[in-house]
């Protein structure tokens, strides 16, 4: 008889790669007889309610709960609400998600990226395997996890990591524990690219910080003859990042430049001209890199370890170092040069891309361990399981015996 499976989602929306990815790990669990439940947190925005309906429409029941802040306290997202009422929160989370085990039956629970613990404490409490899906480097905003390795650990019946050099980072930090792996997946579906007229530059994804586009405009700048290409960026916008963009661009009299904004299907506006180039200083793995190989685009990316990762499966595109401006401006100047080679040659590899990237292989070990009924023994958060039922306990005793708990775990962890 197939599981019954709590998913725990990060946002809600379908702008991430994290939740595209486990979007269709859903789809496919359903489609093969599994019963799927996804829990997010309830932010009441309409593209929140265009997420449940479209998960809906693949079977996959979704239910939001009200968060004042969903991801760990000192995870990105700042600190909304107050202490006691963020604390509140998240006992009420993890009431709910306890009641939903119950109510449902749950076999497993899977929490998909690491900003998440409700998931975990309640799978502890209700004594059913736990799944830890992670998908950030521990560096950079992300780095605050490092200090929670140990209960991470202690909280998960498995971890899985994007493959590669992720995989590789959280086997350092956990030597003791298999570290097992997953590529994050979407279905591109190949269009048939407009007939373009002109040499294009086109970025794909938010323009922000961590996307780094202002490299690639200072690269354009340094282009000869610039002005008779375009340099496209496709995506919504931080206002901040935005605005710096914008300023040099002004400062610098440059042209051709264009924001589209926000598109539903942003392929839909690369013409066969068009050559990709993403510059991100940070990814765990990099969809858009795939999408964009896959629709026969010419590709340009920047040698982050996820960015590498996938460009070690596939090969296809061409790195440039990140921070390296004039190699960058010379990489653009020979992709111009060399259109139709690159362009041949990517269009020649997207059926071996294809049967490569295929969802029943990046997720092989994790479709697998699904299946299984491993003996395990309860987590040590079971023994406290009434501190999480909501009952009578001022919050400050509750934070203060959940704190010793977890310096408890800690410690049995250590050698």
């Amino acid at each position: 008889m197939k599981k019954n499976i709590l998913f725990i989602s990060p946002t809600g929306t379908l702008d991430n790669g994290a939740e595209i990815s486990i979007f269709h790990l859903m789809k496919y669990l359903v489609q093969d007889g599994y019963h799927v439940i996804n829990a997010i947190p309830d932010y009441h925005v309409q593209v929140q309610q265009d997420y449940i309906s479209t998960l809906a429409k693949e079977g996959i029941r979704t239910i939001a709960l009200p968060s004042v802040k969903w991801w760990w306290e000192d995870a990105p997202g700042g600190l909304p609400g107050t202490h006691e009422e963020r604390v509140n929160s998240y006992q009420e989370n993890i009431a709910a998600l306890r009641k939903i085990i119950v109510d449902s039956h749950i076999d497993l629970v899977i929490t998909n990226t690491v900003n998440m613990f409700q998931g975990a404490v309640a799978a502890a409490c209700e004594d059913i395997p736990h799944f830890w899906l992670i998908h950030e480097f521990p560096e950079g905003e992300f780095s605050y996890y490092k200090e929670k390795i140990g209960v991470i650990d202690s909280l998960a019946d498995e971890i899985f990591t994007v493959t590669g050099n992720l995989q590789k980072s959280l086997s350092f930090l956990l030597p003791q524990r298999e570290i097992k792996s997953f590529i994050s997946h979407n279905e591109v579906v190949s269009i048939k690219l407009k007939q373009g007229s002109k040499k294009r530059f086109v970025s794909v994804g938010r323009v922000n910080d961590n996307k780094n586009q202002i490299e690639l405009i200072q690269a354009y700048q340094n282009l000869e003859n610039a002005s008779d290409y375009e340099l496209v960026f496709i995506g919504g916008w931080d206002e901040t990042y935005k605005k710096k963009c914008d300023d040099y661009i002004q400062e610098n009299r440059l042209t051709n430049i264009f924001f589209l904004g926000h598109k539903d299907n942003p392929w839909e506006e690369l013409t066969s001209e068009d050559i990709c180039v993403f510059t991100s200083k940070i990814e765990t793995f990099g969809l858009v890199y795939i999408e964009a190989i896959l629709n026969g685009i010419p590709t340009i990316i920047s040698d982050n370890q996820g960015y590498m990762t996938a460009y070690n499966l596939f090969e296809v595109g061409t790195i440039y170092q990140l921070g390296n401006i004039e190699q960058l401006t010379g990489i653009l100047q020979d992709s111009i040069k060399n259109f139709s080679q690159q362009k041949d040659f990517v269009v020649k590899q997207r059926e071996r891309i294809q049967n490569v990237y295929r969802i029943e292989n990046n997720y092989a070990e994790l479709l697998s361990a699904i299946t299984e009924d491993n003996v395990r023994n309860k987590k040590i958060l079971y023994y406290f399981n009434s501190l999480f039922e909501f009952k009578k306990v001022s919050e400050r005793k509750i934070t203060h015996l959940f704190k010793k708990i977890i310096r408890r775990t800690i410690n049995i962890k250590k050698p």
